[in-house]
């Protein structure tokens, strides 16, 4: 994953148009690394800037902060204000992108063994996964939003391993996932249905705590904005991709449109979904089916979209289609990749044709990893049980215990 990213970054350019090297990387990932040096310089004032691509709790931020100021100090990240990228420090920051949002596959792949998939299809697993993630981070430039999807994940997981008892956990795990991109919300109400309303109340504090914590020095530096880009979630009109509900988008300013309110609405929408549901199945390939189907619902009632968007359905929906089966992980690693072509970085899309044609794809993706109605184990190369099976001296018993009550 990180060579071809930085193959690309380094020799894209001259690859696809020729004439002269230009380091290709992307935009919202420097905004990022501003918003990072910022915050390591003490300027908590100039965090979440006009414009900027940090609408979230700076959670990455401060974690790139430490590294920015380490670079600066070896002469490797000249003012990040000057003009073009410099090539030096996008050899820091381009792999410690890869690297924080490569969390999202050490997740996946423990599931993955959980579920006791074999070697062969978790390897697999993670070559496609890998595709999606270094598009993630690499092309788009949002490693956050891997690590956010990885909490979620591992929260689930924690859930089914250890019962209610790690409730504690999981809701931490999510709370970090918030403080990265507050997508992770959307896997609050499948994770922590099987709590209960009681329990999941008395937990909501550690949801809070982590962002809170990330928070803390941008709202004593400028409350106002900080509150306004987390509240009215600004985006520019003229650099994204449209879709039916764009003209939907209230009007912040010149140039400069809200996505709130439609987030909030698909928010709400998919958490009564996941109550009713997960309250009758609350199964680990559940709570993943129904956190994916809440991240479709994002796409789907978006105001804006980039691919980026996309990638919590298509990184879950390849899970739960390798526990399927071969044929439809293959499937849904098909329409993976025809969502990244269809959504190419560099382009700006409008409804027609595009956005049918992309949520086609993802479609395909909810198609293969659909549950079935009720739990089957299936057979094939690809085994998908949920635990180890009973040993065999428990089935001896069994059969003897059965033996018995038949000659009585």
């Amino acid at each position: 994953m990180f060579v071809p990213v930085l193959a690309y970054s380094l020799l894209g350019h001259s690859g696809l148009h020729g004439g002269h090297y230009e380091l290709v990387t992307p935009s919202d990932l420097w905004s990022l690394a501003a918003s990072a040096w910022a915050l390591g310089h003490g300027q908590f004032g100039h965090v979440y800037v006009p414009k900027g691509a940090l609408t979230s709790p700076p959670a990455f931020e401060v974690l790139l902060a430490p590294l920015l100021l380490a670079a600066q100090a070896v002469g490797l990240a000249p003012h990040l204000h000057a003009s073009g990228p410099p090539l030096s420090l996008w050899f820091v920051l381009g792999p410690a992108a890869l690297l924080v949002a490569s969390t999202a596959l050490f997740s996946v792949d423990a599931v993955a063994r959980y579920w006791d998939l074999s070697t062969r299809s978790r390897l697999v697993l993670g070559l496609v996964g890998a595709v999606a993630v270094g598009n993630v981070a690499g092309l788009w430039g949002h490693p956050e939003d891997c690590v956010a999807l990885a909490m979620v994940v591992w929260a689930a997981l924690q859930l089914e391993r250890n019962g209610t008892s790690a409730g504690p956990r999981a809701a931490l795990l999510i709370g970090v996932g918030i403080a990265f991109q507050p997508l992770a919300i959307l896997g609050v109400a499948p994770v922590l249905t099987r709590l209960g309303w009681k329990a999941a109340a008395r937990l909501s504090w550690r949801l809070v705590l982590p962002s809170a914590a990330v928070l803390a020095a941008p709202l004593i530096g400028e409350p106002h904005r900080t509150l306004f880009v987390l509240v009215r979630q600004p985006f520019l009109p003229h650099f994204i991709s449209f879709t039916p509900l764009t003209h939907l988008a209230p009007v912040l300013g010149p140039g400069v449109d809200g996505g709130g309110p439609t987030r909030l609405i698909s928010t709400l929408l998919s958490a009564g979904l996941a109550i009713v549901v997960c309250r009758r199945r609350s199964d680990l390939a559940a709570v993943l089916t129904m956190t994916a189907i809440a991240c479709f619902l994002r796409v789907l009632l978006e105001t804006e979209l980039n691919w980026y968007y996309v990638w919590p359905v298509a990184a879950l929906c390849l899970l739960l289609s390798a526990r399927r089966g071969p044929g439809r992980f293959y499937v849904c690693s098909a329409a993976l990749v025809a969502s990244i072509l269809l959504s190419n970085h560099n382009a700006i899309h409008h409804v027609a044709p595009w956005l049918p044609a992309l949520m086609t794809t993802l479609a395909v993706m909810l198609a293969c990893a659909a549950l079935p109605l009720r739990e089957v184990v299936p057979a094939g190369r690809w085994p998908a049980t949920a635990g180890p099976s009973p040993p065999v001296e428990c089935e001896a018993m069994m059969v003897q215990v059965r033996a018995g009550q038949r000659s009585e």
